[in-house]
């Protein structure tokens, strides 16, 4: 667990730092400090903290005369991604302050603790590193339309924990080798569902990383059955304005980040797609390859042809067809500010037309799972 503590009081900070140790124990505890606004913004912007510990009264730098640093905090904490991935702790020793910051802080979730004499502090700041070490930000998730789609999970190389409901979402905790994650599947399929959960699911989580997973429709030319699509773009291929039967499309398009790319390109080889695939059933499929390319959304399940030539009109290189993953896509950018770790992963399993059948569908869950979990491991740097 790793934790910054911002006070510019010496004699505070050790008092606080030892109280930290006490409460969570030093193994697995990594401990930083800064003395002013301008140093933990520094450290805020190089670092992922699970836990902030701030004071607000703080002097912007060395030197400087101490002051009402509430607006910063605020603002880190609603426009950041080291505030949005962390648990935040408010301290103060000025009643007025406290007071005036509590109605700011309310509206991010975050509670003010008056530091004052009566050692009541030192209680409730151990009752918040309870409550944050229980529930600190995990590494990933990853959102599943279908349950099946979660079980494509038992072939992949990670640890699937207990089924839980978490905040109203179908939780299975996971771990792939030290990372700590959570996959989560949806109530309905579907793009609304899809952007309710994954932004449910981004804001009590708090991770690094979001992923999604499962099976996809493909839009015939441009793919074939077996494929991994990675689509590095999406949008909702239904959005606009219909006249006279014809779709006039407004094309909102949802990227990855650029650095998220790059590293998925160097999985999306023939190598990694033959490597993916050891062990699965319908040899048929293992020259299919893995492609970058974009994938659309919609509202409902396609098993026409004429909706991939209207698709094609909107994108030449669309190569799946499904009803979440530009929501989720839409949802990460927001929570993530155009940052973090966000990752799509579907096989083509039918292509999109009325020959639409289940047999490939177990086979393209595991698939885009095992896809997912080592896609997880190169951009979360772990082995």
């Amino acid at each position: 667990m790793k934790i910054l503590v911002v006070e510019d009081l010496d004699a505070k900070a050790e008092k606080i730092e030892r109280l930290i140790n006490e409460e969570i124990g030093e193994d697995g505890l990594e401990l930083c400090r800064a003395a002013t606004v301008n140093d933990a913004l520094i450290k805020l912007g190089n670092q992922r903290f699970d836990v902030v510990v701030v004071d607000l009264v703080l002097p912007q730098m060395g030197g400087g005369e101490p002051a009402d640093a509430t607006a910063q905090w605020c603002e880190q904490i609603e426009h950041h991604l080291s505030g949005r991935t962390a648990s935040w702790i408010v301290m103060t020793g000025y009643t007025e302050v406290a007071h005036a910051a509590r109605e700011s802080f309310a509206r991010h979730g975050v509670a003010v603790i008056h530091h004052d004499e009566s050692g009541n502090w030192e209680r409730l700041l151990r009752e918040k590193l309870r409550d944050n070490y229980s529930t600190r930000p995990l590494d990933f998730v990853i959102v599943c339309a279908l349950e099946k789609e979660r079980q494509g999970y038992a072939h992949a190389r990670c640890t699937l924990g207990d089924l839980e409901n978490v905040a109203g979402l179908d939780c299975q905790m996971t771990h792939i080798g030290s990372l700590r994650g959570v996959i989560v599947v949806q109530a309905l399929p579907g793009m609304i569902s899809a952007a309710i959960v994954a932004m449910k699911a981004l804001s009590t989580f708090r991770p690094r990383a979001i992923a999604m997973s499962g099976i996809c429709g493909g839009r015939e030319g441009e793919t074939e059955l077996g494929a991994l699509i990675v689509p590095d773009v999406s949008w909702n291929y239904q959005s606009g304005k219909f006249k006279e039967g014809k779709l006039t499309a407004d094309l909102l398009q949802v990227t990855i980040p650029p650095s998220v790319r790059s590293t998925l390109c160097h999985l999306a080889t023939a190598e990694w797609s033959k490597k993916l695939r050891q062990g699965l059933m319908q040899s048929e499929l293992e020259a299919a390859p893995i492609q970058m390319l974009p994938m659309v959304s919609g509202s409902q399940v396609v098993a026409d042809p004429a909706v991939g030539t209207l698709i094609g009109e909107q994108g030449r290189k669309v190569a799946g067809i499904d009803m979440e993953v530009a929501s989720v896509l839409f949802a990460a950018n927001e929570f993530f500010n155009g940052s973090g770790i966000v990752i799509a992963a579907k096989t083509v399993v039918d292509l999109a037309n009325p020959a639409k059948d289940d047999r490939y569908h177990e086979y393209g869950c595991a698939l885009s799972a095992r896809f997912v979990v080592n896609a997880l491991t190169e951009l979360l740097g772990e082995a």
